[in-house]
């Protein structure tokens, strides 16, 4: 009696990648299955439809331009699997060898179809914005595309969402907000065009401004126990880089108290070029500074 032998579950059925995208592999790979078929002469296609020659001559430039991190190729391998879907539920079944695939007359408005149905989803208003518009770097945005789909089944709103409510939770922690503060006197200094050294070392002040020679030093909290060490920071600061101008800045929340303790130490004079302020004044603070230097 012959043995009975177990048919590999890739002689069954469809491969995976028909069905659903694991990497841009899964995408390459269902589209030069398309590919080799649409340039068989005795294929289910015209090999002179416009349709099929507007498709092979896409596929030809992801070839030459490549597959990996390439959004128009996320985008397109959604419509492809979403036609087959739609051949599984007509027939039950489908051969791409005999079933062919119906090709619109202009794939790129199909592409920007299926990223308009990305960015919509999750509500009734309509985001007006593309992903490449949103994650202009192609290494981001190709990883982002994945966090999407494989956490929220396509839908960027919700995705979005969860990135906020991430950051917010993150905010409540102390190393958090320090970084925040950062981020936000960075984004003031670079609205004037000012570039910026990070320097998170012993000794320096968190952000040094070559052009204001101006060291930023920030805090969210207070004690004055941190008095010495704060001090020790601004005068290793004047001393390693010539500061002509240290500047303290404080969370726009901080007590008044603390912040009058804080006010206290420029006062007294021990750091002479020392201004300490909150964050809210810092654009007014820089203003003043760059006036002063390019007077």
């Amino acid at each position: 009696m012959p043995r009975f032998q177990k048919p590999k579950a890739s002689t069954i059925g469809t491969p995976i990648f028909h069905r659903k995208r694991r990497s841009w592999e899964d995408d390459k790979d269902l589209m030069m299955e398309l590919y080799s078929i649409l340039t068989k002469l005795d294929g289910p296609y015209d090999y002179f439809d416009k349709n099929v020659i507007q498709f092979k001559t896409k596929i030809d430039s992801f070839i030459k331009d490549g597959f990996q991190e390439n959004v128009e190729v996320f985008f397109l391998g959604m419509w492809i699997r979403e036609q087959l879907t739609e051949l599984t539920i007509k027939k039950g079944n489908y051969n791409l060898q005999v079933d062919p695939l119906i090709f619109p007359t202009d794939i790129n408005e199909i592409i920007r179809r299926e990223e308009s149905k990305t960015t919509q989803k999750g509500g009734s208003k309509i985001l007006n914005v593309s992903i490449s518009d949103l994650f202009p770097n192609p290494k981001l945005r190709a990883f982002a595309l994945e966090r999407i789909q494989m956490l929220h089944r396509g839908d960027l709103i919700a995705y979005l969402s969860s990135l906020v409510a991430r950051e917010k939770e993150s905010l409540m922690n102390y190393s958090a907000n320090i970084m925040d503060l950062i981020h936000i006197c960075e984004h003031k200094l670079a609205l004037r065009n000012l570039k910026t050294k990070n320097n998170f070392s012993v000794g320096e002040t968190d952000i040094w401004v070559p052009e204001l020679s101006l060291g930023v030093e920030v805090r969210d909290t207070w004690e004055e126990s941190e008095e010495i060490a704060l001090i020790q920071t601004l005068s290793d600061t004047n001393f390693r880089k010539r500061a002509n101008h240290l500047c303290l800045v404080t969370t726009d929340d901080l007590s008044d108290a603390k912040f009058l303790k804080l006010r206290e130490i420029e006062k007294r004079g021990v750091i002479e070029n020392l201004s300490v302020i909150r964050v809210g004044d810092f654009a007014n603070y820089l203003d003043a500074l760059k006036q002063s230097v390019d007077d």
